[in-house]
């Protein structure tokens, strides 16, 4: 009787760390195969709550500024606009204050959290938000970063929209038990626009050339 017993101990204790070998490779590739699962909701998050708080900083920065003063404009004799010159100092001015707003706004913030329930591995959308919850570290790596962009638009006929982007960016890294992935966030705002009118036609023929007063 106790051979007996003495023979199921000895199977057990090579039967249990086989199990618990297969359990540990099944749930580690499980999280490798959930990566990017995990990376996307963490990109979606950090997209979203960075513009968020960039669009805070700007409102913010509008109660104390005016960003219809960057540019000066110069016409002629008959009012019609010959340059546009940037006001440099004015727009850097705005520039360092918004950096300095957004840098304090994620030092606040982060790091942050995002929980992601296992169901959501599952192609099935009644399932996504169940399970146990993994929870994934977002943490800015890198300070503030920002430069201008400009555009000119069409604005109607013989006029044309100049635009001032701030396109601000800011390096994420993601850490989560096997996950640790690092991604580029940015967003871009609008400050200021100036529209410059031409001479309009009097007259649109089919040629398509017009008439002018």
């Amino acid at each position: 009787m106790r051979l007996g017993m003495r023979r199921k101990h000895s199977v057990w204790r090579f039967i249990m760390p086989a199990l618990c070998l297969f359990f540990v490779i099944g749930v580690h590739k499980l999280l490798k195969r959930a990566e990017p699962v995990f990376y996307a909701e963490c990109s979606n998050y950090s997209n979203t709550s960075f513009t968020e708080l960039v669009n805070r900083c700007v409102l913010d920065e509008l109660k104390s500024h005016s960003f219809s003063g960057f540019f000066k404009t110069t016409e002629d004799s008959s009012g019609k606009i010959t340059s546009i010159e940037a006001e440099t100092g004015e727009i850097n001015k705005v520039r360092s204050e918004l950096m300095i707003d957004v840098q304090n706004a994620l030092n606040d913030d982060y790091p942050a959290y995002v929980k992601i329930p296992l169901g959501s591995l599952t192609k099935y959308s009644l399932l996504s938000y169940m399970g146990p919850k993994l929870k994934i570290k977002i943490i800015p790596i890198s300070v503030v970063n920002s430069e201008f962009e400009e555009a000119f638009e069409a604005a109607g006929i013989n006029q044309v929209r100049h635009k001032l982007y701030l396109k601000l960016t800011v390096d994420m890294r993601y850490r989560g038990y096997l996950m640790d992935e690092k991604e580029r966030i940015e967003t871009t705002i609008p400050l200021a626009e100036t529209v410059i009118a031409g001479e309009v036609p009097k007259y649109y023929g089919n040629s398509g050339y017009g008439i002018y007063e």
